[in-house]
């Protein structure tokens, strides 16, 4: 059966990320594989760029395509910037069935299409997702309406709007590079799929995606998305911090990674020195880059508190705190959210919910939470259209393998010639220099048919002999000697 493969795109404000998986027959996902590349031409969610962001789309596309031997054509893409706001809307319906106000589909469905209408006060604005999140009937919350029995029914919807240019602008961008997109994401409202249980999501959770340009924030409650919101300020803003102190740009993000922490009263006193320009060295306290590093942290926590604010989930709500995204790979920052929000519970989470077991070899950071949960996204939809299949113990591979030169080295054994059959061309100057060749050839000669080269010792040996036999004779002959 043909795989049911699923591809989504995450285009940051610092990385381009391009995942793969496939749809297996219990719903999980299995990755296939994730590249990521660096981009430029986004600022904060928005395509300031088209050219500079369509490279980097295309080198990460063109990187995934031939690592699994595809070509994409179709994929979920995430959206994500200040130019994405949540908006509640509450309307209602009498019901209509008078006799015994009962509540029925029909109702619910009424209210629904009754909110499908309301006109958006700014034409530049359109509905990217819309959702229930609370039903009242007459003066009661309810969750499930139909059945109950009530005289009205008043619903809440969740309505995420986002500026339809931005979204132009992705959309061109990316078909540029042969991508369709199947659907657009708000990344805030599905970013909880794959580092949220569904208990944190039924008992209330606050998801954190701190990215580079935009932190992403959801507030969910009794499993509904109430609130999104994504604020104008990431990661990028810390390393500009870190930067505007004297340090290099290419060791920012290292330096943070390895040495920052987001409490300076967690910090040590020690100094980090490393090599710059001209080989001239350049040191900070690690104290100091802490401090750089919380003040900026607190004005994001400060943010997030807003939002929940606005959520207006009431004052007895008091969810999970789960951080994730490529800013939340830093030393303490668990603790100062904990400090500044006053939760109990805060935890810096990989995506690691409702994938296959192999998914630790492709999901490495927690950078990859977004794209991971767009493709949780895409498995619920529905497939993309991708043509030819993952390069993943193909026959391909061995085919290499008999162009290795495995005749070159067998011949070295076949044409190697013997040194002894080379010998008799040598000149006889040379023989009497190399003695065991010419005694060997002497002793192997073994024909009268041909007259052999003797050596100087056989020509002694025949000249002694001579010698003796004339010495050799008569009995006369030794008295006359």
């Amino acid at each position: 059966m043909k795989e049911r493969q699923i591809v989504a795109i995450d285009v940051g404000s610092s990385n381009v990320v391009i995942a793969v998986g496939a749809i297996e027959d219990d719903g999980r996902v299995n990755i296939q594989g994730i590249v990521s590349e660096p981009i430029e031409g986004i600022d904060a969610g928005r395509v300031v760029n088209s050219e500079t962001a369509g490279r980097a789309v295309k080198a990460a596309k063109d990187r995934i395509e031939q690592e699994l031997n595809i070509k994409i054509t179709e994929a979920y893409a995430g959206l994500s910037g200040d130019f994405v706001r949540c908006v509640q809307v509450t309307d209602y319906v009498f019901v209509q069935d008078e006799g015994s106000n009962q509540i029925t589909e029909r109702d619910v469905e009424d209210l629904d299409r009754r909110m499908r209408s309301v006109k958006l006060p700014d034409d530049r604005e359109e509905i990217l997702s819309m959702e229930a999140v609370r039903y009242t009937i007459d003066d009661k919350v309810v969750d499930v309406p139909v059945g109950a029995y009530g005289h009205r029914l008043t619903a809440t919807y969740n309505f995420i709007l986002g500026e339809r240019a931005m979204r132009d602008r992705l959309n061109q961008c990316l078909m540029r590079q042969g991508i369709k997109v199947k659907e657009f994401v708000p990344n805030a409202l599905i970013s909880h799929l794959a580092v949220a249980t569904d208990e944190d999501i039924e008992e209330g959770a606050v998801i954190v995606d701190l990215g580079g340009g935009v932190t992403d924030v959801s507030v969910l409650m009794r499993s509904k998305v109430r609130h999104i919101a994504s604020i104008p300020i990431g990661a990028d803003a810390i390393n500009n911090d870190i930067r505007a102190y004297g340090i290099p740009a290419n060791y920012v993000e290292n330096l943070k990674r390895r040495y920052g922490s987001a409490l300076t009263d967690m910090a040590t006193d020690d100094k980090i020195v490393f090599p710059v320009r001209r080989g001239v060295p350049k040191s900070i306290l690690r104290r100091n880059l802490a401090t750089i590093i919380e003040a900026r942290l607190k004005e994001i926590a400060e943010w997030v508190r807003r939002e929940i604010k606005e959520a207006g989930c009431g004052s007895k709500f008091s969810p999970i705190l789960l951080i994730t995204g490529g800013g939340a790979e830093m030393q303490n920052i668990e603790t100062l959210f904990a400090r500044e929000l006053g939760y109990e519970e805060v935890r810096a989470v990989y995506p690691e919910y409702g994938f296959t077991d192999n998914m630790t070899d492709v999901i490495t950071t927690t950078a990859y939470a977004t794209v991971a949960s767009l493709l949780r996204f895409g498995a619920e939809r529905g497939a993309c259209s991708v043509a030819g299949g993952p390069r993943v113990a193909t026959p391909a591979e061995p085919e290499v393998k008999p162009q290795r030169p495995t005749i070159q080295v067998e011949q070295p054994k076949v044409e190697q010639p013997k040194p002894v059959e080379r010998e008799p061309e040598v000149e006889p100057e040379t023989q009497k220099r190399n003695v065991k060749p010419e005694v060997k050839d002497i002793f192997e000669t073994g024909t009268n048919e041909k007259k052999t080269k003797r050596s100087w010792i056989d020509r002694l040996q025949v000249g002694m002999n001579k010698l003796g036999n004339s010495f050799v004779g008569k009995e006369e002959d030794k008295d006359d000697w």
